[in-house]
């Protein structure tokens, strides 16, 4: 993997984890905040992928062509649906009960967290999924959501 890749890698898992905090709290109803509990910070033992892992690299995906201000490609409508996709999954096999606004504000959080990075942090050069087309991403999503589990975070990759 070159230095670039593991650079954005390890930028987008400091985004995770200072997006969704790293408190053992599970969120009260009235909380409109999403917050991890010990289970989400588990690794998946499916085989099937860390669903908030990748939930999370389609959201920053998304939150970095629109700061970039990249022009939509097909893809980018594939990583629309994938993110609809496992916010449905979320909301039905979490353990933490999110509510859809949870699930919203994380996202907008993270968004506002890419709009806000310094623009050399940033790699407009090259959009993630350069080399995806809409069925490798809907092929990954089906693999990804076919075993109802635990969301969790790791391994994130």
């Amino acid at each position: 993997m070159c230095s670039s890749a593991k650079a954005i890698l390890t930028y987008l898992k400091l985004i995770i984890i200072s997006s969704v905090g790293l408190a053992f709290v599970v969120p009260a109803v009235s909380q409109d905040q999403m917050i991890l509990g010990p289970r989400q910070l588990e690794k998946d033992t499916s085989g099937a992928g860390a669903v908030l892992c990748s939930w999370s690299f389609y959201v920053y995906s998304q939150a970095l062509s629109e700061a970039c201000g990249l022009p939509r490609r097909p893809v980018d409508d594939a990583v629309d649906q994938a993110i609809v996709a496992i916010d449905e999954f979320i909301l039905a096999n979490s353990s933490l009960h999110p509510t859809r606004l949870m699930l919203e504000n994380f996202k907008r959080d993270l968004r506002g967290q890419v709009q806000r990075a310094p623009r050399r942090m940033l790699n407009c050069e090259e959009p993630f999924f350069s080399h995806s087309d809409e069925g490798q991403i809907q092929d990954h999503v089906k693999k990804l959501l076919a075993i109802p589990r635990e969301p969790v975070t790791e391994p994130c990759h």
